[in-house]
């Protein structure tokens, strides 16, 4: 009987890729649906609150949110071709932050499913160059800092804020439809 153990390490290196871009797949599509919802939730906030900060965040919740957006499409740009339109100077909509997300989400599930952008060499417009890991890891970690940001500062404010269990990756998979409830056992 011969074992092929070159076989059955490839094998487990390809189930093990398979099951990372999961991963990575959920983790983008969290921080997507996270940053929608907590802008939707903005949206009802009135512009005393919206242009309020407290010390040891980014700046104004309107300037986070932009700053946020902001980076997203920089970050895309790093990884793939074609960014979108720079926002324009002065204040911009919630609505329109919301939409540039809505837009993004898609190319980041798309990212996460190329299993050689980790990877790849990637550079940025004033010449790093890094792994395309890196700027994977960055744009949610960016997005998960600022949100933080923001639901400090409404936090600060007294208004009531979504728990952050709400935006994590059990409010996403709960909300999702991915997270069942046990099924009750029947005692006779």
């Amino acid at each position: 009987m011969h074992i092929d153990r070159a076989g059955d390490a490839c094998s487990t290196l390809e189930a093990l890729d398979g099951a990372m871009n999961d991963v990575l797949l959920h983790l983008y599509r969290h921080k997507t649906w996270a940053t929608l919802r907590l802008i939707d939730y903005c949206q009802g906030v009135g512009d005393e609150h919206l242009d309020a900060t407290i010390p040891g965040t980014y700046g104004t919740i309107r300037e986070t949110l932009r700053h946020l957006v902001e980076a997203e499409e920089w970050y895309l740009s790093i990884l793939t071709p074609g960014s979108p339109d720079p926002l324009p100077d002065g204040p911009v909509s919630l609505d329109e932050l919301a939409e540039r997300i809505r837009s993004l989400g898609p190319r980041w599930e798309i990212l996460a499913q190329d299993p050689d952008l980790p990877g790849r060499e990637v550079a940025t417009d004033d010449g790093w160059r890094m792994p395309g890991a890196i700027v994977m890891a960055q744009a949610i970690q960016h997005a998960e800092s600022h949100r933080t940001h923001v639901m400090s500062i409404l936090g600060a404010r007294g208004l009531h804020v979504p728990e952050p269990s709400d935006l994590d990756v059990w409010g996403y998979s709960d909300t999702t439809g991915l997270t069942q409830e046990p099924e009750q056992s029947s005692s006779a």
